[in-house]
């Protein structure tokens, strides 16, 4: 049995949707159909995911040659870049070119025998620097995580298929910062037009000193349909050890206050331990779940307390959700002023947070 055939029948015999694994996964509802279609298959830190998820173990890629008796295993969609030139700054036209070359190469690692969606979906998304070298996930950073250097160019390329229903228009890039979740701090970073046989798009995106954020890869199609693939990136400066004293566990907030319903993301910051070395536990995932990221994410009303461990050492912080204050209003968009930004998360010399009163 391959590993898309494991993953969709643990998931069915789990008794879970599609949308509750990429949930659990922090990844799209169309990445998991990828996988069970056999179109992608999961990174290293993903499948690690996986089989911790769904309580599965994995081939190796020989053991899984053997079984399914395909011969070989599939390549990589990456491979030897030595005839790829370095990228020029600046050169609109050797950037566009270099995305020709990385296209076609990929293609020849993507499978032709799996039937089309009706809707269009994305096929890889991958990151390049100056020196047309490709950037991995990094585990300092957390499983899921680009660990990117701040201040310096990147190339986003994006490969993409036409569904037999819809075609891809354009695809546009969006930066959400982690913590905020809300359309206030989303952000447009560029939009690129696509058709016409092109199934793929480049990008060059300057790197911010600092970066913490969701980004989204969405591909505009007729009709005003979209599809979107969502990315977590980070710059180095945001999972480094704080200035507190090193060695002594603490949490960037002590206590965070949302409205049931609320959408946005919390992020807490672990205080001298290393990040990838820190757990994160939720007394109550029925109020609060949290990721391996420190990533909160609000589910119901009730108390909930987010617990970081490291070598034997905890720090706490308290989550209060309030449920909506009137039946039907979910209008959570509104708190009063002086209310801190990022996620309304309150700490040491934080102001005061007042959820709005119903109407």
């Amino acid at each position: 049995m391959n590993i898309s055939d494991i993953i969709k029948q643990a998931r069915e015999e789990l008794g879970m949707t599609q949308e509750d694994l990429a949930e659990k996964m922090e990844v799209s509802r169309q990445a998991v159909s990828k996988w069970e279609l056999g179109a992608s298959v999961p990174s290293p830190e993903n499948l690690k995911l996986l089989e911790e998820v769904l309580g599965v173990t994995f081939p190796v890629p020989e053991e899984e040659a053997a079984v399914s008796g395909a011969g070989p295993a599939v390549k990589a969609p990456f491979w030897n870049w030595k005839r790829v030139v370095l990228l020029v700054l600046g050169v609109l036209v050797l950037s566009a070119l270099l995305g020709c070359v990385m296209f076609e190469r990929l293609a020849g690692g993507v499978r032709t025998d799996v039937p089309r969606p009706p809707e269009p979906y994305v096929t890889g998304v991958y990151f390049f620097n100056e020196d047309a070298g490709q950037l991995q996930y990094n585990p300092q950073a957390g499983a899921g995580w680009y660990l990117l250097d701040p201040g310096i160019r990147v190339y986003l390329l994006v490969t993409f298929e036409d569904g037999t229903e819809d075609t891809v228009n354009a695809v546009s890039l969006f930066l959400t910062p982690t913590g905020t979740g809300t359309l206030e701090y989303r952000e447009q970073l560029a939009v690129q037009a696509a058709g016409e046989g092109r199934n793929f798009a480049l990008f060059a995106w300057d790197i911010p000193e600092e970066l913490s954020a969701h980004l989204e890869i969405v591909l505009e199609c007729g009709g005003g349909a979209r599809v979107t693939e969502t990315l977590n990136v980070t710059a180095p400066s945001s999972f480094q050890e704080s200035p507190k004293t090193s060695g002594t566990l603490s949490l960037s907030s002590a206590e965070i206050r949302a409205v049931a319903g609320d959408m946005g993301h919390y992020n807490l910051e672990a205080y001298g331990a290393p990040f990838a070395e820190v757990e994160w536990t939720s007394s109550d995932p029925a109020v609060a779940r949290v990721a391996n990221t420190g990533t909160v994410f609000i589910e119901g009303p009730g108390e909930a307390v987010i617990t970081a461990s490291w070598k034997g050492q905890t720090a706490e912080c308290r989550v209060y959700v309030e449920a909506v204050g009137e039946e039907g209003n979910t209008d959570l968009g509104g708190y009063s002023e002086g209310a801190p930004d990022e996620g309304n998360v309150t700490g040491e010399g934080a102001p005061a947070w007042e959820p709005r009163t119903a109407e």
